[in-house]
């Protein structure tokens, strides 16, 4: 009778869900939980400060830009590390992604249960960025007299390559147990990559004017992950013939270690606005801006990028539901669109940065919406060169879109919490695309067109919340 209960209670349920389920379901809880809490200490603190006639900022808007340009903005420098943190990106999640399954069942003969139980406890460390993020803010590290936020992940995510990588190169992951060799590897790797995504993220909001954010933290981000992603697709076939998947993998590892070279580049000093404080709680979580930036990131995962990507999952998925393509025209197709992608990142983040993120963000949803719409026409009959155009249309406008996303979110983090703020965006999209691939799932098994007809719906309230978007105060430029 005590079992029945538990089996038909909420906790026998959690525990009966697959474990990618129960951890899409605690980092959704913990999530919440986190932003109840700064909410309802951000509103408190704010009613106390606006009774005493305190505000957050304090510098005009022109001091501040000033201030940033004149004293770590390195166009260049900056522009090329923090594409060179996305393409480690791209490459380590596609190379980890798409092979250490393919290694797991055809060369070391685990089953699809404990490879599914291995991928799903691999990436459980970039869900958690939020947090490691708001240790990042809250507890800046002292070097030779003056604090840093950013500088000491760097050193711990090329610490932590370094480490996956001696231990995958030492082992015989061929005949070694996995759980004790290739999983510890490989997890040291995939936690670095989130602490790389994670602090290259945040010091690039730290440094970039409004007036590049489009270019830099959107198109920048996109194309270098593109690029590394069509590279992880391609380069390990030749790979493999050569030091078979130990050698996919310690490559995978060793392109982490551009995290030093960000040990280079000038940090904003930890102080007055971009320090943590009440105040920084009570101006951030209780703005309206911020809650409109984390439902657009939630509905996101919903809309077609789900499928148009190659970067996601859904991908393969749908285009081999689509058309009944098989491996060979699939990766040709997702070579297509990555190619298409990486044009639409560069040229979706000058437009945006030429004519302001929230106009291209309401024109890019819009065409995205559109072009999506395209994938109706397909069918097994369809021929190739349609496909390819639908296929390449569809993933340019995605990554355009995209950029202007990012030029957003980016537009309403604050200084002091760039990287609790940012990551808590970058969350919610994580637990979007848990229920988003359970839902694309059930809509395929009715059909293409249902699918992309209801995808494309939600592309609607993206754009209705992006109207009520205003940039945040902290340092945006007005034109913007």
């Amino acid at each position: 009778m005590d079992a029945q209960l538990i089996d038909m209670s909420p906790l026998g349920w959690f525990l009966g869900l697959d474990l990618k389920y129960q951890l899409g379901i605690a980092v959704f809880m913990f999530t919440v939980g986190a932003y109840a809490v700064l909410f309802i200490l951000g509103r408190r603190w704010r009613r106390e400060f606006e009774a005493r006639g305190v505000t957050y900022w304090s510098a005009s808007k022109e001091e501040r830009m000033e201030e940033l340009t004149s004293e770590v903005w390195e166009p260049r420098k900056i522009t090329v590390l923090y594409g060179l943190s996305y393409f480690t990106n791209g490459f380590v999640r596609t190379v980890f992604n798409l092979w250490v399954p393919v290694f797991l069942l055809d060369e070391v003969g685990v089953g699809i249960i404990e490879a599914s139980a291995f991928m799903g406890l691999l990436f459980v460390s970039w869900s958690w960025k939020m947090f490691v993020g708001l240790v990042a803010d809250v507890f800046p590290i002292r070097w030779r007299g003056r604090l840093y936020k950013r500088k000491p992940w760097f050193v711990v995510t090329g610490v932590l390559y370094l480490a996956g990588i001696v231990i995958m190169a030492v082992s015989d992951i061929e005949t070694a147990p996995v759980w004790s060799a290739l999983f510890p590897a490989c997890v040291s790797i995939i936690t670095a990559g989130a602490f790389y995504d994670m602090a290259a993220d945040s010091f690039a909001i730290d440094v970039t004017p409004p007036e590049y954010h489009a270019r830099v933290i959107g198109g920048v981000s996109t194309a270098g992950q593109s690029i590394g992603a069509a590279l992880a697709t391609v380069l390990p076939l030749w790979l493999l013939n050569v030091g078979g998947y130990k050698l996919v993998f310690v490559l995978a590892g060793f392109t982490g270690l551009t995290s030093f070279l960000f040990l280079t580049v000038k940090e904003p000093e930890v102080r007055e606005e971009r320090a943590f404080s009440r105040e920084a709680v009570a101006f951030t979580y209780t703005e309206l801006t911020v809650v409109i930036a984390v439902l657009i990131m939630f509905f996101r995962s919903f809309t077609m990028t789900r499928i148009t990507s190659p970067l996601n999952s859904m991908f393969s998925i749908a285009v081999r539901e689509a058309i009944h393509a098989d491996v060979a025209l699939v990766s040709t197709l997702g070579l297509a669109a990555t190619v298409a992608g990486l044009a639409g990142s560069l040229i979706g983040g000058s437009f945006a940065d030429k004519y302001g993120h929230k106009k291209a963000f309401l024109m890019a949803t819009a065409v995205f919406a559109g072009a999506g719409l395209l994938w109706v026409t397909l069918s097994p009959g369809t021929a190739t060169a349609w496909i390819v155009v639908v296929v390449m249309v569809s993933s340019f406008m995605e990554r355009f879109w995209t950029g202007t996303v990012f030029a957003i979110m980016a537009d309403a983090t604050p200084l002091a919490m760039s990287s609790t703020v940012y990551q808590m965006y970058m969350s919610w999209s994580w637990i979007g695309n848990i229920p988003a691939s359970i839902l694309i799932g059930y809509l395929l098994g009715i059909g293409l067109r249902t699918t992309v007809l209801a995808l494309s719906s939600v592309s609607v309230v993206v754009l209705l919340l992006g109207l009520y978007v205003k940039p945040y105060e902290a340092g945006k430029a007005s034109k913007v």
